[in-house]
């Protein structure tokens, strides 16, 4: 249907006589019907980046079960004559701001914690002790479950519930599950959780706390996640919804990441880094991201996009051996193992790495893989420097950003924006261990001046 017939369809919808419809009151209509709270995302497509098959809004499922992830291609021509620059900056914040480009129908169906507007604040202190001059910090830690995950999961939970889902399930033991449970329990959904046998202790409190039913599941084959197995077995065969953050498993959570991207893109006046640097796991935070910052680009929102960077640690780096050997997107070699200090990021399957090195390409962008002990040693520097208690996972991409500056790769004196992706609390452990101890002191100032002149 083009635009004059879409607009036309919904002026009859409503009992009202049919005039020649100008942009001006196509763009009135629109706002008249967001307000009112009925809007239909308007989406072009959907079609599966693997067998190429196309769906409608009426029929797309999360998945289509041949391994590839099903794409929204949004209509940006017709979606751009509503979201001017002057529109966004007039509307509250958060991830939902961006509706028009969210896969879901109506508004009603959102179903929201507060995610997204988190801030973008100038780093000083740890920019001046890497020497550069113009490094930004987007403060995912903020999200209301503690990790950039809200973004993709939010919408992935929201579009379940629309569909009429009522289990949602996951296969993750860290930020993903903790997301996905927290919406199923805003929804009102029940939400099944499969984590590693080894799964930390801790993490799985915080699963049981927002009433998720979590399983540890055994792993009966080398090179086989049981995790995904039973989760694709649980979905088939008892109708749930798959909502992990792999776009492969559901396609609308993925469209969540994109607001990354548009927030940055409007809280930088418009005005795009010259680089962007992502903690990588499969891929989807920095494909999703990337892709918000090109449909605003299409759009004529901005006018360039950044040069992205992936970043993996040494123990698991799938995406970077890739992108290094030019393997086929759509058929990238898993890695043998995970040994890395940034657990959140041990993917040896990169569920999203076809879309990542998509973007990679387009955006001429490139990667690199990490040390344990360089994303250690950011970890605390961020805190020391910045105030800012992050997880290693979502410091892995200072370490990038100090080594590329090195290596000459990144200009000092370019404008560059690192996300940091995942609270401190998610891994207590780790800063325990690498911080002194606390001193026990008598209440006497002459030993307090002592314990600090030896500290």
């Amino acid at each position: 249907m083009d635009t004059n017939n879409h607009f036309a369809f919904i002026i009859r919808l409503l009992g009202l006589s049919i005039y020649p419809v100008t942009s001006t009151t196509k763009i009135t209509i629109t706002c008249l019907l967001q307000r009112a709270g009925d809007t239909v995302s308007e989406v072009r497509l959907y079609k599966c980046t693997k067998c190429g098959k196309e769906y409608t809004d009426d029929d797309v499922p999360p998945n289509d079960k041949c391994g590839g992830r099903i794409d929204v291609i949004h209509d940006l021509e017709s979606i751009k004559e509503v979201l001017t620059k002057d529109e966004i900056e007039s509307r509250k914040g958060g991830l939902w701001k961006y509706f028009e480009l969210m896969p879901l129908r109506k508004r009603q169906s959102i179903i929201t914690v507060g995610e997204g507007n988190t801030p973008l604040i100038k780093s000083t202190r740890l920019a001046s002790a890497l020497g550069l001059s113009d490094l930004h910090i987007k403060m995912e830690t903020l999200n209301p479950s503690g990790s950039f995950k809200d973004r993709p999961i939010c919408v992935g939970v929201s579009r379940a519930k629309e569909d009429g889902a009522k289990t949602v399930s996951a296969a993750s033991s860290g930020n993903a599950a903790a997301s996905m449970s927290t919406y199923a329990a805003r929804a009102g959904l029940r939400a099944v959780v499969f984590v590693p046998e080894n799964a930390p202790a801790g993490k799985l409190i915080h699963l049981r706390t927002l009433g998720a039913k979590v399983f540890r599941v055994r792993k009966v084959e080398e090179g086989v996640d049981p995790t995904t197995t039973i989760l694709h077995a649980a979905c088939d065969e008892l109708g749930w919804t798959p909502t992990p953050s792999f776009g492969p498993f559901n396609g609308f959570q993925f469209e969540g990441t994109k607001s990354l991207g548009y927030e940055i893109a409007e809280q930088m006046m418009w005005n795009p880094p010259d680089w962007m640097l992502f903690p990588t796991g499969s891929g989807g935070l920095m494909a999703g991201t990337m892709k918000g910052f090109w449909e605003f680009r299409e759009m004529g929102l901005i006018d360039s996009i950044p040069r992205p960077v992936i970043v993996q640690p040494e123990g698991c780096a799938p995406i970077v051996r890739a992108y290094q050997e030019n393997q086929n997107p759509l058929d990238i070699a898993p890695w043998d193992s995970n040994e890395t200090i940034a657990g959140g990021l041990a993917d040896p399957f990169p569920w999203d790495g076809d879309a990542a090195l998509k973007y990679l390409k387009l955006a001429r962008g490139t990667v690199i893989a990490v040390p344990d002990d360089a994303i250690e040693r950011h970890l605390v520097m961020l805190g020391k420097l910045e105030g800012i208690f992050a997880e290693p996972s979502g410091v892995a991409a200072m370490a990038g950003l100090e080594l590329l500056l090195n290596d000459g790769v990144i200009d000092r004196n370019q404008k560059v924006v690192v996300p940091i992706t995942g609270s401190g609390f998610k891994d207590l452990a780790t800063p325990d261990r690498l911080t002194p101890d606390v001193q026990i002191i008598s209440p006497e100032l002459s030993e307090l001046t002592a314990a600090l002149d030896n500290a």
